[in-house]
């Protein structure tokens, strides 16, 4: 029988290559029958396939790809699967691609399959698909010898699409962090260093940093030259809030800029954001004003500021006072100075109407959260006025929905404010960005949150959902007294 077969298929192949496909084509499928072995079948489906190809018949393409789909076991076959996607692609027939694709990934779904399934449902516009499609091949390559370049670009992929959205930074995050960049293309080392730096965590941001440096060497491609701006504009956005190991690794990038000029005034300004986290009182004021001076775009963001401080009104430095800022962060940064000035001199109607913008300013995604905005978020917490308090919740609301680093006085401060102002629900999201952050009893606030949660559930009469949160309190503060016994 095996014989018989090979005469077949050899008489298909020689009608392929001196008639053309048209001819050869019904010989191929005379040959795909169910009982054929697997590795015989293979080799008559794939002339099958390039037959269809040439011809641009989609249809038969989608009856050789079913029966594809049922010969697992059949050996390795997906660089055959691949090249002839791409004629696909070329020729503009990429639904054709899909389900070739497809068929493979059923085949033998390996984390190769999946990926090229992926990039497919990529190209056909199925956004979602693809998500779902790399997140499998990541898993898949995990476990799969010589597969780590899947791994990383799988994720690399999913954190791309994330990027864009601030509802979904804690799946970018966890993707990026995830992803090990090593030996990975420059693209992809950009896409994962962006994603770390919506970590809540230090050290995961400065991992992100330590990448853009590595892009930053090169400063005469365009990636180089993007890597370090996004360095600079991180540390914009951070300000005074920027922890000394990621100034480290920005300072390490600004030092790749080929201007000499230009790169003074980085490092300058990047100093001079350090030297107003360091101070306090009269002298951080006098910092304040000097990084004014450095960078005259964020001249009525330093009047606001030394108003905070202060308590007087905004005054008068300059004639670039009145002169509100046109970079959408910078903005935002304002909006958050003009509201924690208003709310601090009682004029709370004044403070919602910025907080309000804010928000949407905020929900629009792409803008760093600068401290002041979280500053501003916290003090309308603790408001009397039932207006500013809400629209601070509603500011409160978009910024744990999206990346930033640790709000001023951490996690665990915003957790117990939410908390206070009735908002259990999202005091339990801060809380559990507070335990990622590692900071000080946050397993125990998450806890007690948690249980404070559960309990107001059950009086609602959602069991199911009170039941959860009470387990998972109980798992929290537990932990939290494991950890308070170790330390005595």
């Amino acid at each position: 029988m095996k014989f018989v077969d090979d005469i077949g298929l050899g008489a298909a192949q020689k009608l392929e290559a001196a008639v053309g496909p048209f001819v050869a084509l019904p010989a191929y499928k005379r040959l795909l029958v169910r009982t054929a072995e697997p590795a015989f079948a293979a080799r008559a489906a794939l002339g099958a396939f390039r037959c269809a190809i040439r011809l641009g018949d989609e249809r038969e393409i989608g009856d050789v790809a079913a029966y594809w789909s049922t010969l697992s076991g059949s050996g390795a076959h997906l660089p055959a699967i691949l090249e002839l996607c791409r004629q696909l692609t070329r020729l503009g027939r990429k639904n054709a691609a899909l389900a070739l694709a497809g068929a493979e990934v059923e085949r033998e779904e390996s984390a190769r399959a999946l990926y090229l399934f992926g990039r497919l449902l990529e190209l056909t516009g199925d956004g979602d698909g693809a998500f779902v499609a790399f997140g499998k091949a990541a898993a898949r390559a995990d476990a799969e010898k010589g597969a780590a370049d899947v791994a990383v670009a799988s994720r690399a992929r999913r954190v791309e699409r994330l990027l864009g959205d601030r509802t979904t930074a804690q799946l970018a995050v966890a993707d990026a962090v995830s992803a090990d960049p090593t030996g990975a293309p420059p693209d992809h080392k950009l896409v994962i260093a962006l994603g770390r730096l919506r970590s809540p965590s230090r050290y995961a941001r400065a991992s992100g940093l330590s990448l853009l440096e590595e892009l930053g060497r090169d400063p005469t491609t365009s990636l180089g030259r993007l890597a370090i701006r996004l360095a600079a504009e991180h540390a914009d956005a951070l300000g005074d809030a920027l922890t000394p190991l990621e100034a480290e690794r920005v300072a390490a990038t600004l030092r790749h800029v080929p201007d000499d000029a230009a790169r003074e005034n980085a490092l300058a300004r990047l100093a001079a954001a350090q030297a107003i986290a360091a101070s306090r009182g009269e002298a951080q004021a006098e910092a304040i004003t000097r990084a004014g001076e450095l960078a005259p775009e964020i001249f009525p963001l330093v009047c606001r500021a030394r108003a905070a401080l202060t308590g007087g009104g905004q005054g008068d430095y300059g004639p670039s006072a009145s002169t509100e800022p046109s970079s959408p962060s910078l903005r935002l940064a304002s909006l958050g100075l003009a509201a924690y000035v208003a709310l601090g001199k009682g004029r709370p109607r004044e403070a919602a109407e910025a907080l309000t913008e804010a928000a949407e300013l905020a929900t629009s995604g792409g803008i760093a959260i600068a401290p002041p905005v979280w500053t501003a978020a916290r003090a309308a917490l603790d408001s009397a006025d039932p207006l500013a308090r809400a629209a601070g919740v509603r500011l409160c609301e978009v910024l744990l929905s999206g990346p930033s680093a640790a709000p001023p006085g951490g996690h665990s401060a915003f957790a117990l404010a939410l908390a206070r102002a009735g908002r259990t629900d999202l005091a339990v999201r801060s809380a559990r960005d507070a335990v990622a952050s590692k900071e000080a009893s946050a397993r125990g606030l998450l806890g007690s949150i948690l249980r404070e949660q559960g309990w107001a559930l059950a009086a609602r009469g959602q069991r199911e959902l009170a039941i959860a949160a009470l387990v998972e309190a109980k798992e929290h503060l537990g932990a939290a007294a494991k950890e308070g016994a170790r330390g005595r």
